[in-house]
């Protein structure tokens, strides 16, 4: 767990590693059963849970905080990626979440972002893989917060980068992410 802590620099997403581990009570990854928003506190605007519906071919989101909606310009409870998002971004968002579940592994990334007021920021995000009801790896706890604000050309020119995590916390490799998020524009 160390080396994941190492590179978090933001209490909030410290807070739910730290409580991610908790939760797993003995088994590799933790149950969203398991989960205690309120034991989240100060974190609990920032964090959001999606559950992968193979059927639908797509994510749909459980538990989206405050701020995470604020960030998108609309509530995303109840709704798939599909239905806030481009097209190329929710597949691309889409193959990010499959990746997580599918290797088991955390995920975290620095990006710039647009927001839907047209703001360019850095957006921070972690990614963490959860069984569901049916105890199955298919859910994934996650942290979204804007950590900087930026002008169009330095969010033009701002690096992407991501880092990815066994269940254990230990780094397995560090990179340039490939996607970089907007909220209402298609814009790549």
């Amino acid at each position: 767990m160390s080396q994941i802590l190492e590179n978090i620099d933001d209490p909030t997403r410290g807070k739910l590693v730290e409580r991610w581990f908790a939760w797993r009570d003995g088994n590799t990854y933790p149950a969203r059963k398991s989960i205690e928003p309120l034991e989240l506190g100060p974190a609990l605007p920032f964090i959001w849970i999606c559950q992968r519906e193979p059927e639908l071919n797509c994510y749909r989101y459980d538990l989206v905080g405050e701020a995470v909606n604020t960030l998108y310009g609309q509530g995303l409870r109840g709704r798939s990626l599909k239905d806030f998002l481009s097209d190329q971004t929710a597949r691309l968002v889409k193959e990010r979440l499959d990746d997580c579940l599918e290797s088991g592994q955390f995920v975290h990334t620095v990006s710039a972002q647009t927001l839907s007021d047209k703001r360019h920021v850095v957006v921070q995000r972690l990614f963490l893989p959860m069984t569901g009801a049916n105890g199955n790896l298919d859910t994934i706890l996650g942290c979204t917060k804007v950590t900087d604000t930026i002008s169009n050309r330095a969010g033009q020119e701002t690096s992407s980068r991501e880092a990815t995590y066994r269940s254990d916390g230990t780094r397995i490799k560090v990179g340039n992410a490939t996607l970089t998020m907007y909220s209402m524009d298609p814009l790549y």
